[in-house]
């Protein structure tokens, strides 16, 4: 939008970060049910929340443009927003192989929707947009489904079981529909987390954005990163190992 001119308006998220409903959104002054464009990440980084597709079916229906619908960890979601960009022609789908997939250094994505949008994409797209190693890349994991499906079902047992741990630590855990939590830590302020996880050789984000400062976004690793990870905190805490959280 800046690149080319355009006007934006960040719209805000509930405080609880849920998605505004359709009819709450058409009171916001920030909401434009005319806008040639509107962009929603679901799920939502760098909270977690994925969106109900219920919800928004409602948005798009009453968007006079284009919808794009981010899913960028769609796949480590309970639900997707896919039908509706059939059910829609105003409504894009956009998914990546970069998170569930690993091949985030290699920028390969891929669009669904009618096909007039489609073939609009098509027309301003560059020529050399993705690399012949990403296409490479990205054909041999469609080969190999099943073993990132369950690599995918892994990540998403391990999330639920850290956001207990946390939960039970005394960390206000987000619910979440990606490969990563969003927390809000305790005692301390999420800077100075950030700053004594480092220190114990782990590395979690911290964000200095007013609307999320207090929380710090913890992506899901191995089973001996998340151990190494609550061995951290209880330490931070002044919790021993041997003991419960």
């Amino acid at each position: 939008a800046d690149i080319h001119g355009a006007r934006r308006n960040a719209v805000p998220l509930e405080d609880d970060f849920e998605l505004p409903s359709a009819t709450r959104l058409r009171r916001m002054v920030q909401w434009d049910a005319r806008a040639a464009l509107s962009y929603i990440t679901t799920p939502n980084a760098p909270i977690g929340r994925g969106f109900p597709t219920k919800e928004l079916d409602g948005i798009c229906a009453n968007q006079k443009g284009v919808v794009v619908l981010d899913e960028a960890y769609a796949e480590f979601a309970r639900e997707n927003a896919l039908r509706l960009a059939l059910k829609h022609p105003n409504v894009l789908v956009s998914r990546t192989f970069s998170k569930a997939y690993s091949l985030c250094f290699l920028r390969v994505g891929y669009f669904i929707g009618h096909p007039d949008l489609i073939d609009a994409l098509h027309r301003i797209r560059d020529s050399y947009n993705v690399n012949g190693l990403g296409q490479i890349a990205a054909a041999a994991t469609l080969d190999h489904l099943d073993y990132y499906r369950d690599n995918i079902d892994k990540i998403v047992a391990l999330r639920e079981a850290v956001a207990l741990q946390l939960g039970d630590l005394g960390f206000e855990v987000f619910p979440s529909q990606t490969n990563f939590l969003c927390v809000r830590p305790p005692r301390f302020p999420a800077e100075q987390w950030q700053q004594r996880l480092r220190a114990e050789k782990i590395l979690v984000r911290w964000f200095p954005q007013h609307s999320v400062r207090a929380y710090l976004r913890i992506t899901i690793g191995t089973d001996e990163q998340m151990e190494a990870l609550v061995k951290a905190v209880k330490k931070i805490l002044g919790i021993s190992s041997s003991k419960k959280a």
